[in-house]
């Protein structure tokens, strides 16, 4: 198996539990926002594939959230202080 192949299936066990993972149980203090309809039926699609976690469509938009701005966080930042005045 090539190293290729083993990052591949290493990510493959790690999505779940990194998107797919109710973390918030309620989406009450959270806003309202709107997505294509290609897109919500997609993301509805996969989150019913997690029913017996328990997973909503709310955490799961808030996993992928949280993961972009963890990794892109410090670009954003710089990206808008180049711009604007800081944001911190």
């Amino acid at each position: 198996m090539s190293k290729k192949q083993r990052k591949q299936i290493k990510n493959k066990e790690q999505y779940p539990l990194m998107f797919l993972t109710n973390r918030y149980p309620s989406s009450r203090d959270g806003k309202v926002v709107y997505i294509r309809p290609e897109y919500h039926e997609r993301l509805l699609r996969i989150v019913q594939l997690t029913r017996e976690e328990k997973s909503t469509l709310y955490s799961y938009i808030d996993n992928i959230l949280e993961h972009h701005f963890r990794e892109y966080g410090d670009d954003i930042t710089d990206y808008f202080n180049e711009r604007f005045k800081p944001i911190l």
